[in-house]
């Protein structure tokens, strides 16, 4: 079996990436437009032209958030096909996979294992993944936004690999600055992780080229950090993050003890959400302590799995200073503290076979949970599509006929159907007719009058056999 995959490694994993985004594809696919999706909708309808969708999110930068990027691409993707947002997507889930393989050193050329334990990493640890990776506004500010820091880390390391060979150095760092603005307004946390990435490779490189008496600094270095610091100024200085910020400070601790108060909520998200990565990452440190990996500071300083490690907590814990995030704030942390086990578990030598059986019982055992998982929950996905739809058409024969008052009841999708790869359920429709997902309905689909009620009452009263 190993003399199978050996011989046939390049083509596997080749097919592992094609399956990689048709199976995201089918999820995305199976996801209908929800919560703020409307909002933007409606928005972007009435922009006519491109210039139109820029001042809207110019009013946007001034009056709620600095997300530029983030919020712009959902205006975008709510412009055209939610089909064509489907491949997008898909693209992008499989982009951040080819970031992640990309920033895992000595592994295997097409290391299927590598690949594996970060496809299943990404179905299984993803902070809220119906929300980050499947809802059209969170997918823009999470999903991409984590792509396109991810994929300034892994330029700015490969520029560092290669600087003493390095021509036109000029033009490199003006690219290298603008890549970073990019980079830099993507996510408040996550791109200040980013940052803190890029200082921590180049005084790693700055360090060890000193010690060994060569050239230490090269000008696209000082324009990586000064890009990135210039996005996030701009992101963070946007008039709308602070009317956001103190609309969510509204009743909390203010002060030490609201520091104190958000330091403790933000340690508890970071338990509920990323134990099980800790402990695979502290067995894993643990091993490199006994194999004599991390044994001295230069070791501890260049090791690519404490780095990461390092800036997905610095990640979390700057959220202290915003008022109490969604559990989604927390995605890009993720991100890096999937780099970090993985990186951990490919450095671990398997000279004892048991560490050897328990590598590949890790990534077994992943892939056994992931196709049961994904099979579960892809019926789940279709049979909320399903409902979805037949919402939708209650919806336009109502505005269809001429001789309708306008007000709809339609039916709450059914609890059973609830999982965690799909936000509807948290932003269903509500009895409460003025309740904000019944408006943003009632205006997209131009009725009157929206309510919910449990499918089952649904049933009795409007139903095939209602009388």
């Amino acid at each position: 079996m190993a003399d199978f995959i050996e011989k046939h490694r390049k083509k596997m994993f080749w097919i592992i990436l094609v399956l990689s985004f048709v199976s995201i594809f089918a999820y995305n696919f199976l996801t209908p437009y929800m919560s703020d999706d409307y909002f933007y909708k409606i928005e972007v309808q009435q922009a006519d032209s491109f210039f139109d969708l820029i001042k809207q999110q110019y009013g946007e930068y001034l009056s709620n958030s600095g997300r530029v990027i983030g919020q712009f691409n959902v205006r975008l993707s709510l412009v055209y096909s939610k089909q064509i947002f489907n491949v997008v997507n898909s693209l992008m889930f499989v982009a951040l996979m080819g970031l992640i393989y990309a920033n895992i050193k000595r592994k295997k050329k097409y290391d299927i294992f590598v690949l594996l334990l970060i496809l299943t990493f990404l179905w299984r640890f993803t902070v809220d993944f119906g929300q980050t990776m499947l809802w059209i506004c969170g997918a823009c500010n999470y999903l991409w936004g984590s792509v396109i820091i991810l994929g300034y880390v892994t330029f700015f390391r490969h520029l560092l690999g290669k600087a003493e060979r390095m021509k036109h150095q000029i033009p490199i760092a003006v690219g290298t600055f603008f890549f970073g603005i990019g980079a830099g307004w993507c996510n408040e946390n996550t791109s200040g992780g980013g940052l803190l990435l890029v200082l921590l490779f180049g005084l790693n490189f700055w360090w060890d080229k000193r010690k060994e008496g060569k050239r230490a600094f090269y000008p696209f270095m000082g324009a990586a950090v000064l890009g990135m610091c210039c996005g996030l100024l701009g992101m963070i200085s946007a008039p709308g993050v602070r009317n956001r910020s103190l609309v969510k400070r509204e009743g909390e601790y203010t002060g030490f003890v609201g520091l104190l108060s958000r330091t403790y909520k933000v340690s508890m998200s970071v338990r509920d959400l990323f134990f099980t990565l800790f402990v695979i990452l502290l067995i894993v440190l643990a091993l490199l302590v006994v194999q004599k990996k991390l044994q001295g500071w230069r070791q501890i300083r260049r090791n690519e799995s404490v780095i990461f490690w390092a800036c997905a907590v610095a990640t979390c814990y700057a959220l202290v200073i915003a008022p109490t995030p969604m559990n989604r704030a927390f995605f890009g942390a993720g991100v890096f503290l999937f780099v970090a086990c993985i990186q951990g578990i490919v450095d671990v030598t398997e000279s004892e076979q048991v560490i050897r059986a328990a590598k590949y019982s890790l990534v077994s055992v992943l892939c056994l949970w992931l196709c049961f998982t994904y099979l579960e929950n892809l019926v789940n996905l279709a049979r909320i599509y399903r409902e979805e739809n037949e919402r939708i058409t209650i919806l336009r024969e109502e505005k269809a006929d001429v001789n309708g008052d306008g007000i709809v009841v339609l039916p709450k999708l059914r609890e059973a159907f609830e999982n965690p790869y799909s936000n509807m359920h948290a932003s269903d429709l509500d009895e409460d007719n003025g309740y904000w997902i019944n408006l943003f309905y009632e205006v997209y689909y131009d009725v009157g009058n929206i309510s919910a009620i449990p499918r089952d009452e649904w049933d009795e009263i409007y139903g095939e056999g209602a009388e």
